[in-house]
């Protein structure tokens, strides 16, 4: 839409304003004479539905309705009414009629005033929005409860509610030429690093596109090129997540109408840590090591049982052989492990879809044919089982923690390499893949960092969790420069 200025007559504007909503049914203009013997012809404009009625019935209508002069003041008649009658603590001018279009897409009120090219947007927005609930994504046994909404305004206001700081900084743009959603970046102005700030500013504005599908796309800018499996953002639900991430200098980013912050930089370190370690005790040591060994397990252990079948089961003393390689079954082990992961993978997709009642019907079908079936069959070996059964554990695990991508695209990859290359083979790919993972960054920073490279400051809160007083104290540094 051209960027043209307002018409000074009434008319003119209201027509233009159905032709560019093409008479849509829930735009609303309401005309309202005003002054000595209704002088001033003024006309309401809002789309019905996503505004406070109430509001706008109270604090500019009313009002507006009273008899007031247009004369005897030394302001013109729009500051008269924006400073005299309107109530609303706020409203803004504006000549530009785009500005003026997208306000009532975004659920303000638009007053036209006949003879005048200026109009008065007063925000009066009223959307649908769930109640604040528990977060469910990142469920704990202790600390905060609450979740983010949908809603970025409710957000902020949470997030403020646990950052009592006038350091605390948000900046608010829109993205998308066709339907604009506010995208907030958060972060604390004395600890943030500089140069993530720059990078994450530098990469969300440049970001041309017609909407705002999903948060993904935000993601995708975020994370840059090369593609990778390996998530480089990370997802948040936690009001206390979001807080200590802004806490360790870095930056989130809320986007209007997803309940999830997208925090950045996100390091690998970073996807085997949990909010819940810093409320409780237990398990600072040991916790994040078990996510670590999960993490391997799921995707290392199918290939390492296929190479011991193929390659290595005479290296084995013999009645452990015979106990765990197929021998009498149907399927080669490489084939059972394959099957066995497709139908897994299967299952799953189907429970997440399906009506929560039919479930429990899957769940006795899948447990029925891939289990009690499969095996009295002699199609698959009962350690195939196993090896599956601790492996989609395991990748149960890492799955809400931003692994699930990496966990599902290296299992299969090493399984086949196993298949045709034995150990040597999974050494050979494992070195390349720690090469790999060294060479990614996350907005500048070195994604296997602190490790590689090495810091030796960083340390205190990785793979165990350090002293909490020091860790409230302590100061967090990611890199010089983000070019």
């Amino acid at each position: 839409m051209p960027n043209i200025e307002i018409q000074k007559w009434l008319k003119e504007n209201i027509i233009n304003i159905k032709n560019t909503f093409h008479d849509t049914s829930d735009l609303i203009i309401r005309n309202i004479k005003v002054g000595f013997k209704g002088s001033v012809e003024i006309n309401l404009v809002y789309l019905d539905g996503i505004i406070d009625l109430d509001h706008i019935q109270e604090y500019v209508v009313k009002p507006l309705l009273e008899e007031f002069k247009t004369v005897g003041f030394k302001e013109s008649l729009i500051d008269q009414i924006i400073e005299r009658i309107i109530d609303s603590a706020d409203v803004k001018t504006t000549t530009q009629y785009k500005e003026l279009t997208d306000a009532i897409t975004q659920g303000s009120t638009v007053l036209l005033i006949n003879g005048y090219q200026i109009g008065i947007i007063i925000p009066s927005p009223k959307w649908a929005e769930r109640s604040i609930e528990e977060s469910i994504g990142e469920r704990s046994v202790r600390g905060p409860q609450i979740g983010l909404t949908e809603k970025m305004k409710t957000n902020i206001n949470l997030i403020r509610s646990s950052l009592k700081t006038p350091d605390f900084c948000v900046e608010t743009f829109e993205i998308g030429t066709t339907s604009p959603t506010s995208v907030s970046i958060l972060y604390i102005e004395d600890i943030v690093d500089k140069g993530i700030l720059k990078e994450v500013k530098k990469r969300i504005k440049s970001l041309a596109i017609k909407y705002v599908l999903s948060e993904r796309v935000l993601e995708d800018v975020l994370e840059g090129k090369p593609r990778s499996f390996f998530s480089r953002v990370r997802h948040s639900e936690r009001i206390d997540g979001v807080v200590s991430s802004l806490f360790e200098a870095r930056v989130a980013i809320i986007v209007d109408g997803y309940p999830f912050a997208i925090i950045a930089p996100a390091l690998f370190i970073d996807f085997i840590q949990a909010p819940d370690e810093y409320h409780i005790s237990p398990g600072r040591f040991t916790n994040r090591i078990m996510r670590l060994v999960a993490f391997i397990l799921g995707v290392y252990l199918p290939g390492v049982y296929v190479a011991i079948a193929n390659f290595h089961k005479e290296d084995l003393p013999n009645k452990i052989s015979k106990a765990i390689i197929s021998k009498d079954e149907l399927l080669p082990t490489f084939w059972e492990i394959f099957i066995l992961l497709f139908l897994i993978k299967m299952l799953i997709d189907v429970s997440f879809r399906l009506p929560k009642s039919a479930v429990i019907l899957v769940s006795l079908i899948g447990t029925i044919v891939i289990g009690q079936t499969a095996v009295t069959a002699k199609l698959i070996h009962p350690v195939s089982l196993i090896i599956i059964g601790i492996t989609t554990l395991s990748s149960f695990i890492v799955a809400n923690r931003g692994l699930i991508g990496a966990d599902a695209t290296l299992r299969p990859i090493f399984l086949i390499i196993a298949n045709f290359f034995g150990f040597n083979g999974l050494i050979i790919a494992t070195t390349i893949l720690i090469i790999y993972m060294a060479s990614l960054k996350s907005v500048g920073v070195p994604y296997l960092s602190p490790f590689i490279p090495f810091k030796m400051k960083e340390l205190k809160d990785t793979f165990y969790r350090g002293d909490l007083q020091k860790l409230t104290k302590s100061k967090h540094s990611y890199i010089e420069d983000n070019d």
